[in-house]
C-alpha cells in the first residue's frame, strides 16, 4: 500500500510534501477542501475526526497527523535530514522543530484563520493584527539562530529548516518574517533545490495539487 497524504495547496501539508519529495518516497495525494462539517471529501472525517490537514496514512494503513510529527517521522534515520541521537545537532534539531510546531504554528493560524478563535466577525481583524505582532517577535528568534549558525540545527540543513520554510512561504509579504536577511537566504537556498521547487510550483498552481 502506498502512503497517502491528505492536504491542500500551501497548507500545513506543504512541509510534508517537501520531505516526501526530498526523500523520493512514493505517495498519493488526496485534496481536502472545506472545513469542519463542510470538509470534502466527506470521508476525510473518518480519516481525521478533527478534519484537519495534513494527515498521512502509512503503507500499513497507520495514520499520522500533525505536520511536525510527520516531518520528524519521515526524516528519522535519514542523517542528511535528521541529526542522529547523541550527536550535537540532535538537541537543537528537536528544539526548533517543536518551537515551530508549538509556538509559530498556533500564531500563524490566528492570522490566517482568526474565525477559529472567536465567532464575532468584527473581532477577526484585531486578532490577526495582534497575532502578526506576536509572530514578528517569535520569528525574530528563528532568524537569529539562522543568522548565527546558518541552519536551525547547526551548519547543515535539516528537516527543521524545511519545516521553517513552510512558515516563511506563508508570509512572503511580511517583512518581519520572510523579509529578514537570514530567513530570506534560507528560503532562496531551499527553494532552489529541485525537489522543493517542484513541490512549490505544484502548490502555487493549486489546481494541479492532486
Amino acid at each position: 500500500m502506498t502512503m497517502v497524504l491528505y492536504g491542500r495547496p500551501m497548507a500545513g501539508s506543504l512541509a510534508v510534501e517537501f520531505m516526501l519529495a526530498e526523500l523520493n518516497l512514493p505517495h498519493r495525494r488526496v485534496l481536502v477542501t472545506g472545513y469542519g462539517d463542510g470538509v470534502q471529501p466527506a470521508s476525510f472525517a473518518g480519516v481525521n475526526p478533527l478534519r484537519q490537514v495534513p494527515a498521512l496514512t502509512m503503507e500499513d494503513g497507520t495514520l499520522l497527523t500533525e505536520s511536525g510529527a510527520i516531518v520528524v517521522y519521515l526524516a528519522e534515520g535519514r542523517e542528511d535530514w535528521s541529526p542522529a541521537p547523541g550527536t550535537p545537532a540532535r538537541v537543537p534539531y528537536l528544539r526548533w522543530i517543536f518551537y515551530l510546531a508549538a509556538t509559530i504554528y498556533p500564531t500563524a493560524m490566528q492570522i490566517i484563520h482568526p474565525e477559529n478563535y472567536i465567532d464575532e466577525k468584527e473581532q477577526h481583524r484585531a486578532i490577526a493584527t495582534r497575532a502578526r505582532g506576536v509572530l514578528a517577535r517569535q520569528w525574530a528568534v528563528v532568524d537569529g539562530v539562522l543568522a548565527g549558525q546558518g541552519y536551525l540545527a547547526g551548519d547543515a540543513p535539516s528537516a527543521a529548516d524545511l519545516y521553517a520554510l513552510m512558515f516563511a512561504l506563508w508570509f512572503p509579504d511580511m517583512e518581519e518574517v520572510a523579509g529578514r536577511q537570514a530567513t530570506a537566504r534560507l528560503v532562496a537556498e531551499l527553494t532552489a533545490r529541485p525537489a522543493v521547487a517542484d513541490v512549490l510550483a505544484r502548490n502555487r498552481a493549486r489546481e494541479n495539487w492532486a
